[in-house]
């Protein structure tokens, strides 16, 4: 069993040092990669940058025309808020002028109006 541990021992002497270094040159091809996709990344937001300027031009030039168009639809809200109001007085005031009226003139008011001509033409013809 000792004679076990002391070549598992001079093995482990010899591999620690090889394993060491494949570590190492793995982890150096991983750092080479990672820099790699950095300067990818760093490449693709600069060239982004145009279009992102041009991007900003083009909602300056929408803006203006929006906030016309903004500005008329309030005004076309408030048009149709006071015609509605209009309207709305205009039916109120017709309703009551014509109760009035049908107050004022009785059906039974017309009938005799109307048997009072008739008699009025029959005397006459």
């Amino acid at each position: 069993m000792d004679q076990l541990l002391l070549d598992l021992q001079i093995v482990c002497q010899q591999l620690l040092p090889i394993i060491g270094s494949i570590v190492l040159i793995f982890l150096c091809i991983l750092l080479r990669k990672l820099w790699e996709t950095i300067d990818v990344v760093k490449n693709t937001i600069e060239g982004l940058d145009p279009t992102i300027r041009l991007v900003d031009k083009s909602i300056e030039k929408v803006q203006a025309p929006l906030d016309t168009v903004a500005k008329y639809s309030k005004t076309l809200d408030k048009v149709h808020d006071k015609t509605s109001a209009v309207l709305g007085k205009a039916t109120d005031f017709a309703n009551d002028k014509l109760d009035a009226i049908k107050k004022t003139v009785s059906p039974e008011e017309i009938l005799q109006e109307v048997k009072s001509e008739e008699n009025t033409v029959e005397k006459e013809g």
